[in-house]
């Protein structure tokens, strides 16, 4: 139920719903509409023959609702009905007006009839530039943004370009400004990634190679690839630059095994994202480096994510009853997560052993619950048995399973089999 009043003095896209009300269930908050209520009710009307007579009435009003009212049905979708409202609603848009109703309009402008409500826009945008970009509504402001660019001057573009609050728009403005050749350095330097990228084919190889640390690692790529096709080598460059995050990033990109020694001798280093820098580049230049494996107890979730992912499918570099030492609960939390999940990786019974020792830790419980599930549902699957000294253990940890997850668990555990754990 709409209060007109309030309908009247709020935010004029409130307009639609009430549009869209009407041809469900709307009725006036007073028992006994007025007739300025009644004709609104009659202009939204699902009836095409009560709409366009509103229209014709709502013609002559001087009345607030009128304008709205009017735009509105300038949508319709019956012909008689739009082309009635359009001929009404014209001498009644001045400029105060066409700026009070603006975001009406361009919610309006969406709907499907045809582009008449978006050449309205679009002849006098000039003259609502300010309104039309400071819209509320994301699509409109969007819009509103796409057909301005070419009305900008440079230096608004740029501004919007590199500090707009929406990452859409500012990419439409920094390619109208590339497109142009213009603000390549500023945006360059502020840009998004994307827009950054597409900078770099703008300028010369100095300063694509002085991007070849770039924070990101689309840019770095571009830079990398420029450089190449320059006739190049990228990680000459990284290893003629001082250390830094991007320098270490792009040696592990584009090293070499030979550049293995550099990186391990950072995996020591007092800041966090160049120890992650270094264990991501030694699972390109040296996936076997034993140098990694201490990180696991990093104090930085950042580091230890990389270190998981370095260590996962690498048996050999992973030290199980360390591992099982790490699940102690005196153990920071991330590093008994860790080490859990390498467990899990290792084989189907280290899994199971690892989920029924911590479905009693009151900080890992719900996670060791998730994965016994799905453990329990590939169970019929398994054809390898663990060890007995594994079987034992994993035996004795059946009290904390539900009876018939117990009964399952010893069905998988045959008398005979493949040990592989």
């Amino acid at each position: 139920m709409f209060d007109f009043d309030v309908l009247l003095a709020g935010d004029v896209r409130r307009w639609v719903e009430f549009d869209l009300s009407v041809r469900r269930d709307w009725r006036p908050a007073d028992a006994r509409p007025t007739t300025r209520q009644a004709l609104a009710g009659a202009a939204c009307s699902g009836d095409g023959y009560l709409r366009e007579a509103a229209v014709g009435r709502l013609a002559v009003s001087r009345d607030p609702e009128a304008l709205p009212l009017l735009l509105i049905r300038c949508v319709d979708w019956v012909r008689p009905v739009r082309e009635a409202a359009r001929k009404a609603v014209l001498p009644k848009l001045d400029q105060a007006s066409l700026r009070a109703m603006l975001p009406l309009i361009a919610v309006l402008r969406r709907r499907q009839a045809d582009d008449w409500m978006t050449t309205l826009v679009r002849d006098r945008l000039p003259s609502l530039l300010d309104a039309a970009l400071a819209l509320e509504d994301r699509e409109s402001r969007r819009w509103a943004h796409r057909e301005a660019i070419g009305l900008l001057p440079r230096e608004r573009l740029l501004a919007i370009a590199v500090g707009d609050r929406d990452f859409v728009v500012r990419a439409w403005c920094s390619h109208a400004l590339l497109d142009r050749g213009e603000c390549v350095e500023e945006l360059l330097a502020a840009g998004t990634p994307k827009v950054r990228m597409r900078a770099l084919t703008l300028v010369d190889r100095a300063t694509v190679e002085a991007h070849l640390a770039d924070r990101s690692s689309a840019v770095r790529s571009m830079a990398q690839a420029l450089v190449r096709k320059a006739g190049g080598d990228p990680a000459a460059h990284y290893r003629a630059m001082p250390v830094s995050f991007g320098v270490l990033a792009g040696l592990g990109e584009t090293g070499t095994a030979d550049d293995a020694g550099v990186l391990e001798r950072h995996l020591a280093d007092e800041r966090p994202r160049i120890r992650r820098a270094a264990v991501r580049g030694l699972r390109r230049v040296a996936p076997e480096s034993t140098a990694v494996w201490p990180l696991l107890t990093d104090p930085s979730p950042a580091v230890t994510r990389q270190v998981v992912e370095f260590l996962r499918g690498k048996p050999a570099l992973v030290d199980v009853p360390a591992l099982r030492e790490m699940l102690a609960p005196e153990r920071p939390v991330q590093t008994r997560r860790r080490a859990a999940s390498l467990l899990r990786d290792q084989n189907t019974w280290l899994r199971l052993h690892t989920d029924l020792t911590l479905l009693a830790d009151p900080d890992l419980a719900a996670d060791a619950q998730h994965d016994f599930r799905g453990w329990l549902q590939h169970s019929a699957s398994i054809y390898t048995s663990p060890s007995p000294g594994l079987a034992a253990e994993i035996e004795a940890l059946l009290p904390r399973v539900p009876p018939a997850a117990a009964r399952e668990i010893r069905f998988a555990l045959p008398k005979t089999g493949i040990s592989r754990d």
